[in-house]
């Protein structure tokens, strides 16, 4: 899990909180519902937005030090040529 100060946690709980506060002053089936809607909605939110890209992120990791490694190493040039030269290539047998 993130750390407690993570802006998506704080926003979830702070969800939760407020209609927990309203049920403890409106405790009806319709504030019960809510609540329960709330919480849903701010967990599946936080879980959501957290654990999908960390999965994201390890997979995109992953995928490009694949790539990095199948990368065959560049070669060096022999010959650098200076602007306005010309440059022509040798049959060897």
């Amino acid at each position: 899990m993130s750390d407690y100060r993570d802006p998506k946690f704080l926003i979830a709980y702070t969800i939760i909180i407020g209609f927990m506060v309203a049920y403890i002053f409106n405790p009806s089936d319709t504030m019960n519902g809510a609540l329960i809607a709330a919480f849903a909605g701010a967990w599946g939110y936080y879980l959501g937005s957290s654990n999908s890209s960390n999965v994201v992120r390890e997979q995109v990791g992953k995928a490009l030090d694949i790539a990095a490694a199948a990368q065959p190493t560049p070669q060096r040039p022999d010959v650098i040529l200076q602007p306005g030269e010309t440059a022509q290539a040798k049959e060897t047998l």
